[in-house]
């Protein structure tokens, strides 16, 4: 049974409640309370998505109209298929809506928070705030719709609400007393939800916690019509935020007081949590946004030094980027990073020693010790000194396999092939550890396969999931290569005759022009990838999706998939559309900060 009643929030003065201009009001992000422990925000109007296509070509292939209009044609054809009776449809019809609306509702701009909101004499209670700024007219046909949802549900109950500037709702679902607020503030619509952290034993105590989420509500509508929030002016008042903030106008913002959030985390499984010391992490910040022909964007996450826990093991030594020779110019993406395995071997030791007797875990070091004496002639520190203090990882254009069914077909699957190199200063232990697999190689069924080939010794395995994984030494180098035999044969043929002139990454006309534009600063890791390429090796994992899905679900299904397929550019379509995607990792005395761009033409 539905019944409706009023009631009146008394946040704010009348002028709060007077109709407001979109340019009158602050913006919901800004408007967020220092309570808040997290936020985001994503600007996907139609006057955002016009400077992609105004001013690149991957704007103008994927949002011309005529590309939208095929876009709408597969989802309501989409619809038709899922609901043949036209319910979908009709019942938008019953509430105000139409499937325009929906489009509409999509190019907005939206956003959501986390807010601990004060409840009298409980423990706060974390409460959703979502939000949306649309088109003129879509905010107000969007609540009336929930309302006008409510009204036929005999388990439904509305409360009607009077909120700071508009109106609001409580819908209650009458069988287990759950509810949500949704209200309207000019082209906003907002809707919240609290997440109540303790047992409520009586009818007068959900209320207490409803009325805290009201508030919460209200006092979000409130800040946008007077002064504000304060969430903004404490979270940038950090002086690591700060100084790696943005100075380009963004369209994603997302920020979290990842020390408030971690205290969410239940007393059961917060023992690795703790022993890994993210508990020491304490701010995130994410910024992404469209500047000179690029998409730039930037992660922060607050770590002060000195450091402790994982947090050590991205604290490594700068250097410069500076591809070696060895690395073709023909890969899709090369990346290298700084990385310590003494640093990585002291870290799991600190971790055993935090779940098991510091005794115990000397004396199974000591075992382990023993036996890799026995069979490497050698120790774990030793072993982890030969390796180098670089790791590179090589992406080549993925590879399709055929593939042989039970039934006697085949089928064509794309399958990712990358390489990862290290230095490796004693080959002697390489060589004992192949030594002993050589036996176990012996036998047909084990799969080992044993590779000796330009000047590189190891073994080769056949994986289902990864196909051919390589594992191999050589010139100083241990290789690591998944993919197809061709993969290790490129990497090994690649460091046995390195790749001259322009054949060479670093001496590629290409990499030297964005190097020499993007002013590179050193950093402990670094990606430099072909942009237009990686979107190429999207085009046979779709297709190979769409055969799969003719092959298992059918011929309906299928066609769907083909048809959303279809959509997607095609590898012609994608030629100079992108430049080059580059990050670039570092750290500073208040946090570890991944910096991106992608090329647009």
């Amino acid at each position: 049974m539905k019944k409706r009643n009023k009631l009146l929030c008394g946040l704010v003065s009348l002028a709060a409640t007077a109709a407001l201009s979109a340019a009158d009001l602050n913006s919901p992000f800004e408007s967020l309370p220092a309570e808040t422990l997290a936020a985001f925000r994503f600007d996907n109007s139609p006057e955002t998505l016009d400077q992609y296509v105004d001013n690149t070509r991957l704007g103008q292939l994927l949002f011309s109209e005529a590309k939208i209009a095929e876009y709408k044609s597969f989802i309501e054809d989409l619809i038709e298929s899922e609901d043949e009776g036209g319910n979908f449809i009709s019942r938008l019809g019953e509430v105000g809506l139409e499937l325009d609306d929906l489009y509409r509702m999509v190019g907005s701009h939206f956003g959501a928070a986390v807010v601990n909101q004060e409840v009298p004499e409980h423990l706060p209670m974390p409460t959703f705030l979502v939000w949306a700024e649309m088109g003129e007219g879509v905010a107000e046909r969007a609540f009336t719709a929930v309302l006008e949802g409510s009204i036929e549900n005999e388990e439904i109950e509305r409360t009607d609400l009077e909120l700071p500037g508009g109106p609001g709702a409580r819908i209650k679902n009458l069988t287990d007393g759950s509810s949500f607020l949704v209200s309207q503030l000019g082209n906003r619509f907002f809707f919240a939800i609290g997440n109540v952290m303790q047992p409520i034993t009586s009818m007068d105590e959900a209320k207490v916690f409803e009325n805290a989420e009201l508030e919460a509500l209200g006092q979000f509508m409130a800040a946008q019509q007077e002064g504000g929030g304060e969430f903004l002016t404490r979270f940038y008042a950090d002086s690591g935020i700060g100084e790696v903030r943005p100075d380009y106008p963004t369209r994603l913002e997302l920020l979290g007081d990842l020390g408030a959030v971690f205290d969410f985390i239940p007393p059961q499984n917060r023992q690795l949590f703790e022993a890994l010391e993210f508990d020491a992490f304490t701010k995130l910040g994410v910024w992404s946004g469209f500047v000179d022909m690029q998409e730039r964007s930037t992660i922060f996450v607050g770590s002060p030094t000195p450091r402790s826990g994982i947090a050590t093991l991205l604290e490594n030594e700068f250097f410069e980027f500076q591809p070696p020779e060895w690395v073709p110019s023909n890969v899709n993406a090369y990346t290298v990073a700084a990385f310590d395995m003494n640093k990585v071997y002291d870290f799991a030791l600190d971790m055993a020693k935090k779940f098991m007797p510091p005794e115990q875990v000397e004396q199974q070091l000591a075992m382990a010790n023993g036996q890799l004496q026995m069979t490497l002639q050698s120790d774990i520190p030793t072993l982890m000194s030969a390796f180098g203090k670089r790791i590179h990882v090589l992406e080549y254009p993925i590879e399709v396999v055929s593939m042989e069914n039970p039934n006697g077909t085949s089928l064509d699957l794309p399958r990712a092939s990358q390489a990862m190199v290290m230095d490796f200063t004693r080959p002697e232990i390489l060589q004992a550890g192949m030594a002993m697999i050589a036996g176990m190689a012996q036998n047909p069924a084990a799969g080992i396969e044993l590779v000796d080939e330009q000047g590189f010794a190891g073994v080769r395995v056949q994986d289902p999931a990864q196909g051919v994984v390589t594992i191999a030494h050589g010139m100083g180098k241990l290789v690591f290569a998944v993919g197809s035999e061709e993969t290790s044969s490129r990497i090994f043929s690649a460091l046995t005759n390195p790749p001259q002139g322009e054949n060479a990454l670093v001496n590629s006309s290409e990499f030297r022009s964005f190097i020499a534009d993007a002013n590179v600063k050193p950093g402990v890791l670094f990606s430099y990838s072909r942009g237009e390429e990686i979107l190429k090796n999207l085009v046979p994992v779709f297709k190979s999706l769409g055969t799969s899905m003719r092959a298992t679900a059918g011929e309906d299904a299928a066609g769907l998939m083909e048809r959303a397929i279809a959509l997607f550019p095609s590898e012609e379509e994608l030629d100079g559309l992108l430049g080059i995607t580059f990050s670039r990792m570092y750290h500073n005395d208040h946090g570890i900060i991944l910096e991106g761009s992608n090329q647009y033409k």
